[in-house]
């Protein structure tokens, strides 16, 4: 479900998308304790086994808890608007970022899935106010990909296409707004 308004564009997670990420995300942690407790006549296969389900568990219930906070709260996953967008749509979501600091909009694809990728003009000072392992993935897909931000369709009901469009749109408009030296009596 999305609102438009005037001003700015508001967009809430889609539940369906969110549940079926549950579902998946559920599937694997079986999976994963599946391994990590299944018997094998093996020593060696049994470690990686448990080791590899360890993996899965955590990851995926990260995901699955992930999921279902989406899927229970009822706030936005993005905003954009003619100051900049707040970014919520995932774990690695930069928050409010105002155009000013946008660099480049650009889309492109990692691992069949297309995304929009946000490079901003001072990288590090954004990724320096960032915590943790958010800031380590951050810096990670800032260095496979060089987007800062990254914003998927998972948790978005909007066409991807058109979120592009439309924050291409305001970002140019506000950087003609901005430039430096530009005369206000024109």
């Amino acid at each position: 479900m999305s609102t438009s308004y005037e001003q700015q564009h508001v967009e809430y997670p889609s539940r369906k998308r969110m549940g079926w990420l549950a579902l998946g995300a559920a599937f694997f942690v079986a999976a994963g304790f599946f391994l990590m407790f299944s018997d094998s006549s093996n020593t060696g296969d049994s470690v990686i086994s448990a080791v590899v389900g360890l993996v899965s568990v955590l990851f995926f219930g990260l995901c699955l808890g992930y999921s279902l906070v989406k899927i229970m709260k009822k706030e936005p996953s993005f905003v954009v608007n003619e100051q900049g967008f707040v970014d919520s749509s995932s774990y690695t979501s930069g928050g409010f970022i105002p155009w000013k600091d946008v660099e480049n909009i650009f889309m492109y694809e990692l691992m069949g899935q297309p995304m929009i990728g946000v490079k901003l003009w001072d990288e590090q000072a954004f990724l320096d106010r960032q915590t943790g392992v958010k800031r380590k993935l951050m810096t990670v897909n800032t260095q496979m990909v060089d987007a800062t931000v990254s914003i998927a369709q998972s948790s978005l009901s909007l066409p991807l296409e058109q979120l592009y469009m439309m924050m291409v749109g305001r970002w140019k408009r506000a950087s003609e707004a901005y430039k430096p030296g530009q005369d206000d009596n024109s």
